[in-house]
């Protein structure tokens, strides 16, 4: 209980634990991990796997999409057991994670390296995105619309140049024509 709220619903199995948080990254880290169940959000698949959605997830082996509009309780349970017992995701997620941690230095000793490279270069703002360096009417693409709306009178302009000119045309052989009669 927190605050008086009870956090375990009576219907889960008592080997389920509920919580506010976990850290995901420690969670997916456990040796005994089965099955990771997630809404796709961008964190969930970045910490699991490099892979940007459940489809392409699905196309390199590590899962099964299922639609969230459409899913029931037991056809989720049948996917995550299919997960569970079937090799071929146990095997493809071990091949990403030994690609992931194939390095030759820690993330500790990395954020060091980029640490004292950053102190050496004073700032290093050669790495900064170069959005930083634009100015603001091209941040906001004012200078894009401004074209884009030149080139709308343009174009409004020669047409109205074009029809003028047709009408013009065409008044004049309707004059020479009632001049004869």
């Amino acid at each position: 209980m927190i605050n008086g709220i009870k956090l375990h619903p009576p219907f889960l199995s008592p080997n389920i634990k509920v919580v506010n948080w976990l850290p995901q990254n420690d969670l997916l880290a456990h040796k005994d991990i089965k099955a990771f169940v997630s809404h796709v959000g961008h964190n969930s698949l970045y910490e699991s796997a490099p892979v940007s959605n459940a489809k392409i997830a699905e196309e390199f082996g590590l899962g099964i999409a299922v639609d969230h509009e459409t899913v029931d309780a037991q056809q989720l349970t049948d996917t995550i057991e299919r997960v569970v017992n079937e090799p071929r995701f146990k095997t493809e997620a071990t091949r990403i994670s030994r690609l992931m941690k194939d390095s030759p230095r820690t993330p500790l000793e990395k954020t060091g390296d980029w640490i004292e490279y950053v102190l050496r270069h004073g700032g290093a703002q050669h790495l900064r995105a170069q959005v930083f360096n634009i100015p603001w009417y091209q941040y906001y693409l004012l200078d894009v619309m401004a074209f884009l709306v030149a080139m709308a009178i343009f174009v409004v302009m020669v047409i109205r140049m074009i029809f003028g000119y047709l009408c013009h045309v065409c008044c004049k052989k309707g004059e020479s024509k009632a001049k004869k009669e």
